[in-house]
């Protein structure tokens, strides 16, 4: 076995997996609220509006801790900070199942957001100083395969841990957000004792190893400096890419914390609901596999992204228009394919074009400003169900912003990206 693949194998066994399960645990911990709110909205009186408006403001916490929660990632170190905020958003995660009244589930939907807003751009960051840009798309694929997976597992896990209402004198719902906030609080102490900060730290690799991997991210760095994207361009292209990431975001929290709900308008049982929801993430799951690997072969993630925008987009838009139960998850599995793997292609972007500390700040940026959209998503769907009294308008409400991230991020194809590099000032000085 030569010596670069030895290392990746390593470095993927050791690290790959613990981040796929904080992510995993993460996403089941901002979703099972679309689960638990079959049942909790009645118990606790809380109108669609107010369901969406709490929905979203996740997003209000998170937005405002991202940008100088991933900066002390790159400052300090993940193996610490990630696991202080496993801990925390644990803590919340739990604090979810005493809410009262609609006052009281604002405030705990804003404090879990704030617990876990540098997690997943933070571990993003974290991914682009141990894999080399030919091994990012996979990897960032594997990671982000945590969230369907949520979907897969997670829903079901939720319909079981609703069949538990009564017990301790607790409604099922409050069992949901129990069940599925303590694993992040023991999840913790596995961080702080499996994570390592950087390669020059990588005790569980020998010196030829851990050099060759100092050596390659050096390179891999140098490569990324070499676009001579300068600090007036990197906001810009920042900017265009928060924007990107604000229309999938919408779509696919929008989708996400409504889907329960949505596959229960078909006429399904709480605990049918479940499991009939999770389809749609398992097929999301296989499709992200494929759609990883085939950019790996190609090449190319801007073409990658935006065609996964239009696949969802199609899929929601169908879901609207459909009066079958049967086409309607058919459809749902179809939109799901789109955003995960929208969301899985576009980091490969950002990750190839921002380097150093620019990179964390940027890629805090892109993730905290495009998560305006996980505020805009749930709450316009409550609105329009409010309004309308059918998912149909919401859901084309977020294949909308699905299709503006499609239109930007085509701008960022593997051809535009050399015309990226040509007009910045920094090459242009080099060329004379």
């Amino acid at each position: 076995m030569d010596l670069e693949k030895q290392v990746m194998q390593k470095v993927s066994r050791r690290l790959v997996p613990l981040l796929m399960i904080l992510y995993f645990v993460a996403y089941v911990d901002r979703i099972n609220l679309g689960f638990a709110g079959l049942t909790m909205n009645k118990d606790l009186g809380l109108t669609p509006e107010v369901f969406g408006l709490g929905a979203a403001f996740f997003f209000v916490g998170y937005l405002i801790l991202q940008v100088p929660g991933n900066l002390l990632i790159h400052k300090l170190g993940a193996r610490r900070l990630t696991a202080l905020m496993a801990f925390t958003w644990g803590l919340f995660a739990v604090g979810m199942a005493f809410v009262w009244n609609a006052p009281s589930f604002y405030a705990a939907r804003f404090l879990l957001g704030a617990a876990e807003s540098a997690f997943a751009p933070g571990m993003i960051f974290y991914i682009s100083l141990w894999f080399p840009k030919q091994y990012r798309g996979r990897v960032l694929t594997f990671f982000i395969l945590a969230n369907p997976l949520a979907g897969v597992i997670g829903l079901p896990l939720s319909a079981f841990l609703m069949k538990l209402h009564g017990v301790a004198d607790l409604a099922g719902w409050q069992w949901v957000f129990i069940g599925e906030g303590l694993p992040a609080i023991l999840l913790a102490f596995v961080t702080v004792r499996a994570l390592t900060d950087r390669p020059t730290d990588a005790g569980w690799l020998n010196d030829e190893e851990r050099q060759w991997l100092v050596n390659a991210m050096e390179h891999d760095v140098a490569q990324r400096k070499s676009l001579g994207i300068t600090r007036s361009h990197a906001k810009t292209h920042a900017v265009l890419l928060a924007l990107c990431y604000f229309g999938i975001i919408m779509g696919l929290y929008g989708f996400g914390i409504w889907l329960p709900q949505i596959v229960k308008s078909f006429g399904a049982s709480t605990f049918q609901t479940g499991f009939i929801s999770a389809i749609p993430y398992a097929a999301a799951a296989v499709f992200m596999l494929y759609w990883g690997r085939r950019l790996d072969r190609v090449g190319d993630a801007g073409w990658h992204t935006a065609m996964a925008c239009l696949i969802g987009c199609f899929g929601l838009i169908a879901t609207a228009f459909t009066s079958s139960g049967v086409l309607a998850v058919a459809m749902l599995s179809i939109a799901a394919m789109g955003l995960f793997s929208a969301l899985s292609t576009f980091w490969t972007t950002p990750t190839n074009l921002f380097a150093g500390s620019a990179a964390a700040a940027c890629i805090g940026f892109i993730a905290s400003m495009g998560h305006i959209g996980g505020f805009t998503g749930p709450y316009v769907m409550g609105v329009m169900l409010a309004a309308t009294h059918s998912h149909a308008l919401g859901l084309c409400g977020l294949a909308s912003g699905l299709a503006l991230a499609g239109v930007i991020i085509w701008r960022y194809r593997d051809e535009s990206l050399g015309a990226i590099q040509k007009f910045t000032p920094a090459s242009a000085s080099h060329r004379r």
